[in-house]
């Protein structure tokens, strides 16, 4: 257990360091919205995750970090445009992948609840 947490400690120092960022104090709270949201680029659903959605996601998600400064600078001449621009998109994907999830959820039983009521009028 010592030694999982010894890597999963450096294994975040080296995560934070490629992002360009180490916040100190507050990266152990920032961490999981980063993982969350790589997991939901890669594809991944709320019921549902795999391996291969984890790399996919960290693929992209990287990529991003990458693009999304240079983007930015080339676009408007100011690569913290771009920062701003990366951080909307990353809350973005976690919203939308929630409420389609939920609205997904709402469907399949509102489906459900019609099907009830149709055997129910047949049964009579």
């Amino acid at each position: 257990m010592v030694l999982s947490t010894v890597l999963a400690g450096i294994g975040m120092i080296i995560y934070l360091q490629n992002m360009g960022n180490i916040a100190t104090y507050s990266s152990h709270s920032q961490i999981g919205m980063f993982c969350i949201a790589a997991l939901l680029v890669g594809g991944a659903s709320v019921d549902k995750a795999s391996i291969g959605n984890v790399f996919l996601g960290v693929i992209l998600f990287h990529l991003m970090f990458i693009v999304a400064p240079k983007a930015g600078a080339a676009i408007t001449g100011d690569s913290m445009i771009g920062e701003y621009f990366r951080v909307f998109v990353s809350y973005a994907v976690i919203t939308v992948a929630l409420v389609m999830y939920e609205t997904n959820k709402r469907r399949a039983k509102s489906l459900e609840g019609a099907r009830l009521q149709e055997q129910q009028k047949e049964d009579e």
